[in-house]
């Protein structure tokens, strides 16, 4: 085989692996968080306790979704008490002025609202190339094989993505609703529901805590 044969093939053997692992990569949710702000004038103690309001219209993900946040901060062994909305308002999402009047008298200093899940699509244009693959022909006159290199072009597409956001806001309820935090978490093709879910919760929460906002 030539030396430009052999550099070929290495290179179309490289191009192949590539694309794999952009497959394997595309294929599994990497939840990150983006769009990230704290409020600079806020240099409070961390907050002691915390309702968790998730914003789905079902009440079943509600549920799942502030019991997710609320094992979160658990897991991080955090003093902050962290209670979910639907153990004080079971049958549907509170309005403002229930929550107004449910943390004065519970004693909460601190709400942390998840907004709904928003759902949208990404499209990614994968060039296309041209590679010289072996092509093993049979020689009659000879009676033996030989090898050519014909060129085969490999044509481009559009790899298409789903992308899950959702936003998480942190207020002050004695302060009249205040934000002092605010979070946006985005994934691209997660593997599940529940796997976006867990991740989102878990870097929310950790997050929070590395920033002192809870403890």
């Amino acid at each position: 085989m030539k030396l430009t044969q052999i550099v070929v093939a290495l290179e179309l053997v490289l191009v192949v692996a590539a694309s794999a692992s952009l497959m394997f990569i595309s294929g599994c949710g990497t939840t990150q968080l983006v769009d990230l702000w704290k409020d600079p004038s806020y240099q409070a103690a961390p907050l002691k306790k915390v309702m968790i309001i998730a914003m789905p219209r079902d009440q079943a993900r509600r549920r799942i979704w502030e019991d997710a946040f609320v094992s979160a901060l658990a897991e991080d062994k955090a003093g902050t008490i962290a209670v979910p909305s639907y153990q004080l308002f079971p049958d549907r999402l509170p309005d403002t002025l229930a929550i107004a009047e449910k943390t004065k008298e519970e004693g909460f200093d601190g709400v942390l609202v998840v907004a709904r899940v928003e759902s949208s699509q990404q499209q990614t244009n994968v060039p296309g190339y041209v590679s010289e693959e072996p092509v093993d022909v049979y020689r009659h006159r000879w009676g033996a094989y030989s090898t050519r290199w014909p060129t085969v072009y490999h044509p481009g597409y559009t790899e298409v993505q789903r992308v899950l956001s959702v936003q998480t806001d942190l207020l002050l309820p004695q302060e009249e609703g205040r934000l002092v935090w605010s979070v946006t978490s985005k994934d691209i093709n997660p593997s599940s529901p529940q796997e976006f879910r867990s991740s989102v919760a878990d870097l929310v929460m950790d997050k929070l805590v590395k920033e002192g906002l809870v403890r």
